[in-house]
């Protein structure tokens, strides 16, 4: 009976380890983020500007002050030694929010949120202060189609396709 014992003693730590281990390398990254890590254009108040959006530091117009169900598409051209596809985009109002369309060809690698540090003066009511920051790896050598949402919270727990966006923004990556 000791035997058996010792057997599943050894058996428990063998299986007891490399579990701990897997558990404490997992640990999970903050969702929101400090506006520190970030670069964004803001206005004079200290929030992000709503008509910029920035693919891999670079600023690219959008419109979402315009009429409801608009949207744009930008194309982007990616070095050929990149794959990685950084997208920060204003949130604009709290009730709204980005979703992304994942498809096969992309990876979502890190998703954020940073709010912006507004001073009590400054204190708006309506706009948002965060940005939603996607970062994404794509198919290197090959065109990719990223689809973004910006759509009511009350959209969330819909699939992408059945979502009813307030903006669509439509960005082309090819090398």
């Amino acid at each position: 009976m000791a035997i058996y014992k010792k057997v599943l003693a050894i058996l428990l730590c063998a299986f007891m380890i490399p579990v701990m281990f897997l558990l404490a390398s997992c640990g999970k990254e903050s969702v929101s983020e400090k506006k520190g890590d970030i670069e964004f254009p803001v206005d004079d108040k200290g929030y992000p500007q709503n008509n910029v959006v920035m693919i891999n530091n670079k600023a690219y117009p959008i419109d979402l002050v315009g009429e409801s169900h608009m949207g744009s598409e930008i194309e982007v051209k990616m070095d050929q030694d990149s794959d990685i596809v950084e997208i920060v985009l204003p949130q604009r109002l709290p009730i709204n929010y980005w979703s992304l369309d994942e498809k096969e060809n992309l990876n979502l690698v890190s998703y954020s949120m940073i709010d912006f540090p507004i001073k009590n003066e400054n204190m708006l009511e309506g706009p948002s202060p965060a940005v939603q920051k996607f970062v994404l790896n794509v198919a290197r050598e090959e065109t990719s189609e990223i689809l973004l949402k910006w759509a009511n919270v009350d959209e969330v727990d819909k699939l992408f396709k059945d979502k009813k966006e307030d903006y669509l923004l439509k960005i082309v990556v090819s090398y």
